[in-house]
């Protein structure tokens, strides 16, 4: 509504003893601040200015007046229902906003020596109250950024006195600060100002009062030279070598074991400056050796280290990081994963044990967290170098087992999502090298998995073995062939896709597609068994044309028309005859018809266009939107405009020879 339109003009009335007085008459305005004016209508002064408040208690009665109180009871008398409504509406938005903003705001206690551990038990309540209150405690960070200065000069106090027992409280407050910080807070903690209270305040964390510990910041102070040869940036130089020590210093403290939240932070840190650290671990003869002996003896921070330097890669495809997937294999990372595999099985019992012995409290959520971790670890292995850890799985150690890590995938694919990503990583049939773990996959494991797919199988079961033959049928070659006739996977695919399941519809006839456009002969074979429940489910549609899975069916359709094999072809029309009696007999038979023709056509008109040329029209995608696309191609605009095309041509040779005639 634009301002003094005459919708907004109202009369102005304050509550007297028991009647309503008239004040005066304006246009309502609410401004930037939230607040709601009456502007007088000749003069245009403000009549009465109220902030939008729940204190000042806004009501509407439904017809055309708006109450509220600002020392006294007031009411704005609208010249119609829509004013008051329009006007009331922003109002209650107003309301609501501030009352969500209420909600989501906190404040922590003024920074003192008797508060400190005031401040540290609201910091735990929130931190263990979920997300959305670490996300408040973070907000407030931010936007109080006079709370930093106030706390980084109580420590420099405390550390004046001496006063461990605050020390260690501070200690504790700012591990919260990490454990809270993301993005704009992450920054603020590591800047110019603050970063040396962070460091300097973890220095009194009890476990690292032990012999041989160097404070953060002597050991900064003392290796500058050290700092230099690293050659990164000063901030980024600090905090990348900051990291390294602190690994050193675990293992030479022996506190392998010891895993603190805080020291994420530090893998944070490192990984804003991955290009330098990238250099210098691929240059350091030492260093990926000993975050290997991290890993082996448990250590959560070198695994969650290793974890976040790999998936990076693909940030920087320049990196050699061939080289350092290559000594991670060496120093034993795929032994360590096998390892923690089996252990995360079996419940960690002999980790357990062993911490029990030394006395070291681990938090049940790190163990949780472990198994997840070791196999994103094995996902970004094999997604940025696959070789190395497929060399393993099928090594020859593994063969004399019996291949026990390959069975674990397997058997563990079905039942969590992970182990099935990982699956169909070793088995890719993407690139044209040869995959020797997915032909050993293909004679051990996947007959195995085929023979459990029958009627009692559950629905997540039989999309996950569809998912799995769709990556293997993406390139068919010989050993894949023969497993999927020796498997009658055809057969299998064609008795899923009869189920009245969306999804694994969608996923059958991809795979069907992908099998289609192979053109092999034995490969078409299989076909024609299928070819019943094909044309069962396409008879059974009577909706629109346009329907995604219907346009995939006529997309095969269309692929087998297009192909050489009459066999299949005659396969197909004489399913089809066979059910003439059922009602969508006749659409359907029309349908095919004309694919049929517009095919004959094409094939006459471009007899020289190779069979390779052909199949890559065809685009076979995981997503719904983009195979959606793929099919418009048979929708009914564009027989439409084949058709007109035709016509056209006709209608041109018709002109021609009517001129011929008259000439």
């Amino acid at each position: 509504m634009k301002p003094n339109s005459e919708i907004l003009l109202c009369q102005i009335y304050q509550l007297g003893g028991d009647k309503w007085n008239y004040v005066d008459i304006g246009y309502t305005h609410i401004n930037s601040k939230n607040e709601l004016i009456l502007l007088q209508k000749d003069t245009s002064q403000e009549v009465i200015v109220v902030p939008i408040k729940q204190e000042n208690e806004f009501w509407f009665d439904q017809e055309e007046a708006i109450q509220f109180h600002s020392g006294q009871d007031y009411a704005l008398s609208f010249q119609s229902r829509e004013g008051a409504m329009g006007v009331w509406a922003r109002i209650q938005n107003i309301l609501v906003e501030n009352e969500a903003e209420d909600q989501d705001s906190i404040a922590l206690t003024p920074v003192s020596e008797t508060n400190l551990e005031t401040i540290l038990e609201t910091m735990n309540n929130l931190i263990a109250s979920g997300s959305q209150s670490k996300q408040m405690l973070q907000s407030y960070l931010i936007n109080k950024k006079d709370y930093f200065d106030k706390l980084i000069k109580l420590f420099q106090q405390l550390e004046k006195d001496n006063n461990i027992n605050l020390l260690q409280t501070m200690c504790q407050i700012v591990k919260n600060i990490v454990t809270v910080s993301e993005h704009e807070l992450f920054q603020m903690i590591l800047n110019d100002q603050n970063y040396l209270f962070i460091f300097g305040a973890l220095e009194y964390d009890y476990e690292m009062n032990k012999k041989n510990f160097v404070p953060h910041r002597q050991f900064l102070e003392k290796h500058v030279q050290f700092l230099q040869v690293v050659q990164i940036k000063s901030k980024e130089r600090l905090k990348t070598i900051h990291f390294i020590y602190r690994l050193q210093y675990l293992r030479d403290c022996g506190l392998a074991y010891y895993i603190d939240e805080c020291q994420l932070m530090f893998i944070k840190i490192v990984l804003t400056c991955y290009v330098d650290l990238f250099k210098y671990i691929e240059n350091s003869k030492d260093f990926l050796i000993e975050v290997i002996d991290q890993l082996r003896n448990f250590n959560f921070q070198a695994l969650r280290f290793l974890n976040e330097i790999c998936s990076v890669f693909k940030e920087f495809p320049d990196l050699n990081k061939v080289v350092i997937y290559q000594k991670l294999s060496e120093y034993g990372l795929y032994e360590i994963i096998e390892d923690y595999i089996n252990n995360s099985l079996k419940g960690f019992e002999n980790y357990k044990t062993k911490f029990k012995k030394l006395k070291l409290k681990i938090p049940d959520d790190v163990l949780t967290k472990i198994p997840n971790m070791i196999l994103e670890l094995l996902i970004v292995c094999l997604q940025h170098c696959p070789t190395y850890f497929r060399q393993y799985v099928i090594s020859e150690h593994q063969q004399v087992l019996k291949y026990p890590l390959f069975n674990i995938i397997v058997e563990n694919a079905f039942q969590n999502e992970l182990y099935m990503e990982t699956l169909k990583l070793l088995i890719d049939n993407n690139s044209e090298e040869q995959n020797e773990t997915m032909d050993l996959f293909l004679v051990q494991f996947y007959p195995r998995i085929t023979n459990q797919i029958s009627h009692t199988s559950t629905k997540e079961y039989k999309q996950q073995f569809l998912e799995i033959t769709q990556g293997l049928v993406r390139a068919m070659k010989p050993q894949v062939k023969e497993a999927m006739i020796l498997n009658q996977i055809t057969l299998k695919v064609g008795f899923i896709l009869q189920e009245n399941q969306k999804l694994l519809q969608t996923k059958c006839l991809q795979i069907i597609k992908l099998i289609c456009l192979s053109r092999d002969d034995d490969i078409n074979n299989e076909i024609m068994m299928i070819i019943p429940n094909l044309i069962n489910v396409i008879l059974s549609y009577k909706g629109l044309r346009e329907n995604l899975i219907f346009s995939q069916q006529l997309e095969i359709i269309k692929i087998i028309y297009e192909g050489i094999s009459q066999k299949l072809i005659q396969s197909l029309e004489d399913e089809l005859k066979k059910r003439e009696n059922q009602t969508n007999y006749q659409r359907i038979h029309d349908i095919f018809k004309n694919l049929k023709n517009n095919c004959m056509k094409q094939q006459f008109s471009s007899q020289t266009q190779s069979s390779g040329q052909i199949q890559s029209r065809y685009n076979v995608v995981d997503d719904e939107m983009d195979l959606f696309k793929s099919v418009q191609g048979h929708s009914n605009t564009h027989l439409i405009k084949q058709q007109k095309k035709s016509l056209d041509n006709e209608e041109e040779v018709d002109q021609i020879s009517k001129k011929i005639k008259i000439d």
